[in-house]
């Protein structure tokens, strides 16, 4: 059997608790009956990647289209969803492996503009397997943003645990600072700086630059492309 690299066993402990913390408010706090889950598979990471995603938190919604694995039975509907193989509840194991439809992000909302903003930047391969990991701020799934249970905030700390074990040298945070789960993350985030007013900022966490953007789903990117790119491209370029 192949031996288990540090990362491996970081990302294990992460899963372990991370899994145990949101199974616990879910079934004790109705409020917070919500299925959760985080997005790429982070069993294939080997290494500390060069680039978090993360958006605020999964939509919950099942759409063929879409492929969203939730229906709308909260926790209880994703536990009996054969999809996601955990008849007894969340598992550290199942937790890590992501979202089973997330193969299909080409086609939902978020993904396209976040690959052609890279694409236009010339970091395409930020985006390649292994280079990158995308997740959430909070993990419970909810209709909109501003749904998020207040109580869920208190679970922000397992996002951090997370960035810890990974270590990436770049976090990229999708939302508006006005929206109160991106107001909480930045709380953590030192010597903040806007790059474009209203739009952009920069941060630091421990060793890794954090890049904060407005969410990129409506098309609310589709006015800023080159701006972002060139933007970005600089930051990453004075950040290496």
């Amino acid at each position: 059997m192949e031996e288990k690299n540090q990362l491996q066993i970081l990302l294990e402990k992460w899963a372990n608790e991370t899994a145990v913390a949101y199974h616990k408010l879910a079934k004790e706090d109705q409020i917070c009956n919500r299925a959760f889950y985080t997005q790429s598979d982070l069993t294939k990471l080997n290494k500390s990647p060069e680039l978090l995603i993360l958006g605020i938190n999964p939509a919950d919604r099942y759409n063929s289209k879409y492929d969203y694995p939730i229906d709308a039975d909260g926790y209880k509907g994703q536990i009996q969803n054969e999809n996601w193989g955990i008849p007894n509840g969340m598992t550290g194991e199942r937790l890590l492996k992501g979202n089973p439809f997330e193969q299909n992000k080409s086609k939902w909302r978020i993904w396209p503009p976040i690959e052609k903003l890279f694409n236009i930047s010339g970091l395409s391969y930020m985006l390649e397997e292994g280079c990158y990991a995308y997740s959430n701020i909070i993990l419970y799934a909810t209709k909109e943003a501003r749904d998020i249970p207040s109580k869920a905030l208190e679970l922000l700390p397992y996002t951090f645990k997370l960035i810890d074990a990974i270590s990436p040298r770049f976090i990229m945070c999708l939302g508006k600072d006005s929206d109160k789960v991106v107001k909480r993350f930045r709380k953590n985030i030192v010597d903040i700086k806007y790059v474009i007013p209203n739009e952009m900022w920069i941060g630091k966490y421990n060793q890794s630059t954090v890049i904060g953007l407005s969410h990129p789903s409506r098309g609310a990117w589709n006015k800023h492309y080159e701006e972002f790119s060139q933007t970005l491209r600089e930051i990453i370029e004075q950040n290496k």
